[in-house]
This record gives C-alpha cells, sequence and structure tokens, in this order.
C-alpha cells in the first residue's frame, strides 16, 4: 500500500512538471525498493512516448483536414498495456477523439481524427502504460497545439 501510494505521487509530481514521456519504473523511483529489487534498476524501463498532435492532409482534397499524432513503445514492453488517445479541449473538458489499445511493443504508430468544418481547439495526445512486477502505472502526455480545421 505504502508503495502503490509512493507511485501515484511520484506520477502526479511528474505529470505537474510536464512530463512527455511515461516511465513506470522512474515512477518507482522514489518507492524504496528491497534489496532484491535492486538490480532491476539498472534494467532499460519500459517507456511509452507521444508527440504533440498537428494538422495535415492526408485526403485528395487539398484541405489540411486531420488532426494527427504519433505514438510509440521504447525499449522491452512486452506483456505491458497501453492506452494512447488524441484528445481536444472543449468547455467540458478533455474529450477523446481518437485512441487505441494494445499489449506489447509497437513501433511508431499514428492516430488521426478527420477535424474539418469542427472549430477551432486545443489538441494533446495522452498515453499510459501498465504492467511490470510488482505492478506500475505510467502516463504520458504531450505538448498541447491550438489549430482550426
Amino acid at each position: 500500500m505504502k508503495k502503490s501510494l509512493a507511485v501515484a505521487g511520484a506520477t502526479c509530481a511528474a505529470l505537474l512538471l510536464g512530463t512527455t514521456t511515461a516511465t513506470a519504473q522512474a515512477a518507482t523511483a522514489a518507492a524504496p525498493a528491497p534489496p532484491a529489487a535492486a538490480p532491476m534498476a539498472a534494467a532499460a524501463a519500459c517507456n511509452l512516448a507521444v508527440y504533440t498532435p498537428w494538422k495535415e492532409n492526408i485526403s485528395s482534397s487539398g484541405v489540411n483536414d486531420h488532426a494527427r499524432s504519433k505514438y510509440w513503445t521504447v525499449n522491452n514492453c512486452s506483456g505491458w498495456y497501453f492506452t494512447a488517445t488524441l484528445q481536444y479541449h472543449r468547455w467540458d473538458g478533455w474529450n477523446r477523439v481518437a485512441g487505441t489499445d494494445w499489449v506489447g511493443n509497437r513501433s511508431t504508430s499514428y492516430l488521426q481524427w478527420r477535424c474539418q468544418g469542427k472549430g477551432t481547439f486545443t489538441y494533446r495526445t495522452k498515453g499510459s502504460a501498465r504492467g511490470g512486477s510488482p505492478a506500475r502505472v505510467g502516463w504520458s502526455t504531450s505538448g498541447e497545439r491550438r489549430f482550426s480545421c
């Protein structure tokens, strides 16, 4: 219980400082690890990297009519569970417009949403990573970008 509270506290601190990569192992660094877990600290942690959204024309219309973003896993993420979402901000908060869930490693992939005619909004990419032993959770949030389609 103490360790999960320390992980939650470290994760919240990372979010407040504007971290853009979810590092599950870094979130647990604030929690004291038993001596048997010390060798694992040297191993590379599973990460989820997210990119700031942009506007792009991916159709033959000649109009920049899609909000797009990319994400990828870093290091060995076998058995980890991930979520990545493209969001825009409205009066009621952040709304998911595109997203995906998966388990395991993934190279660079894209999220997109046809935003033509929807107005001007602030966009961001948000992701989560869950897994490991002991279980860890990490979040990543990209920078924000405002544009109209």
